[in-house]
């Protein structure tokens, strides 16, 4: 685990942190968009080996929310609840449209196959503890914890 608040050599990327009993995020991106589409690969990463899901089918979400932390927990929120509903991992995200309270987006990925997918850490739900998500000099940034 990296414990670091200083940002990646690339503008956009995640960082796992040490968090007493759930999991953590920093997630860093040059747009708000990129916040959200590297928060669905940290969701999608402690889940499972993003490498061995397939982009075989496509699914479209839209969630909303009165700011931009509150539609990040949204966010994820709904891709768990995808997961829970139908198994859906995702590989590839595609933010189609977004405001700081509404975002939609389409994800590429496959249903869950136990043959190919190891599932690792299981995840509750997205919280509203410690969550910040602002613009910097450098970029966006943003921190959220998971519910493990």
């Amino acid at each position: 685990m990296v414990n670091n608040s200083d940002p990646p050599k690339s503008k956009s990327g995640y960082r796992q942190l040490a968090h007493t009993a759930d999991l953590g995020f920093r997630l860093y991106g040059e747009s708000l968009a990129d916040i959200f589409v590297n928060a669905a690969h940290a969701l999608y990463g402690v889940m499972t080996d993003r490498r061995r899901i397939r982009g075989l089918e496509c699914r479209e979400v839209v969630v909303e929310a009165p700011d931009s932390g509150a539609l990040l927990v949204e966010w994820l929120n709904q891709l768990l609840y995808l997961f829970d509903t139908t198994g859906f991992l995702g590989r590839e995200v595609e933010v189609q449209e977004i405001t700081s309270q509404r975002l939609q987006a389409r994800l590429r990925g496959e249903p869950l196959d136990e043959e190919r997918h190891q599932l690792n850490t299981g995840i509750k739900a997205a919280t509203y503890h410690n969550l910040e998500v602002k613009e910097t000099a450098a970029g966006w940034q943003a921190t959220i914890i998971l519910d493990i």
